[in-house]
């Protein structure tokens, strides 16, 4: 054997070696990390009152913006029980009552919590058609609020629908901002601040779906592979983090608009900026989750 294809040996032998040791590396430092401590569940726990409330809707509700007036009207009667249980566990702390095993998430679950909200919906969209705007906006808020108090605790995947129920609940009230009176106005705005300060950081979220995939997940193989698949995993969530950002900001664009309308019902004119909203009828300038910055009044 020449000297250099002995050379050309070794390479090719410490190339496994090597790959070998930075796997190795990587599983020795992902089960050095410390598990982050499981959150106790909340005594009474809300969250389960939202999920029986999802499994007591006795009607289809997925259809409610193609019901005429009568439609609606029996489709809010006959889920009326659900939608006071509903509101009986939103007064409650509420967490995400997580399972350890790799059939979570309960997607039925879900499913019934997404129902709800548009039960809710359909309930403020009713209470448009009899000329109730302010009965309206608590429907809508109290869809927007499901939205906040059913992920706590939870995944990426309960984040997700928290997003979408939010997303439901605000455009809804931006449609009828015009039509609510000031005290209707400084309520919902005074909420849905309270809401906005009580949502996860997304740094919890990441934390808490961290600690469940190392808790559920155990096998050598996906000790393996889950460094590998580091990079992927903080794409989709750098993805779905802007996207709770994007939901967020439309929140205190609508705050900001509810508290302009109370202040021109009540002064008979236009804030001429935000500084004209603290602290009457808003308890800070709304910042942008993106940039950071202080939002701009803009009179619509």
């Amino acid at each position: 054997m020449t000297k250099k294809s002995g050379n050309r040996l070794i390479v090719l032998l410490l190339i496994p070696a090597a790959a070998i040791l930075a796997v190795t590396g990587l599983l020795i430092f992902d089960a050095a990390r410390p598990l982050p401590p499981i959150q106790p569940l909340p005594n009474p726990n809300g969250y389960d009152d939202l999920v029986k409330a999802g499994k007591m809707l006795a009607s289809n509700v997925s259809d409610y913006d193609k019901m005429n007036h009568e439609e609606l009207r029996m489709l809010v009667t006959s889920n009326s029980n659900a939608l006071q249980a509903a509101r009986s566990g939103l007064q409650q702390q509420c967490r995400v009552s997580l399972r350890f095993s790799a059939d979570y998430p309960d997607l039925d679950k879900m499913s019934g919590l997404k129902k709800l909200a548009q039960a809710f919906i359909a309930e403020g969209i009713l209470a448009e058609m009899e000329n109730r705007p302010n009965d309206a906006a608590k429907s809508y808020l109290d869809a927007f609020h499901l939205g906040n108090e059913s992920a706590h605790g939870g995944l990426l995947i309960d984040q997700l629908v928290e997003i979408a129920m939010e997303a439901v609940g605000t455009s809804h009230l931006q449609k009828i901002v015009d039509r609510l009176d000031a005290k209707s106005c400084r309520e919902t705005v005074a909420a849905l601040e309270t809401l906005d300060a009580q949502r996860q950081s997304w740094n919890e979220v990441i934390q808490q779906e961290d600690g469940w995939s190392r808790r559920t997940f155990t096998s050598l193989s996906y000790r393996i592979y889950r460094p590998l698949l580091s990079k992927m995993t903080r794409e989709v969530f750098q993805k779905a983090g802007r996207k709770s950002k994007e939901q967020q900001l439309k929140t205190r664009q609508l705050m900001i608009d509810l508290a302009a309308r109370a202040y021109e019902l009540d002064k008979g004119h236009h804030p001429a900026s935000l500084a004209d909203l603290v602290p009457d009828y808003l308890k800070a300038i709304p910042q942008d989750p993106l940039t950071g910055t202080n939002l701009v009044y803009s009179p619509r």
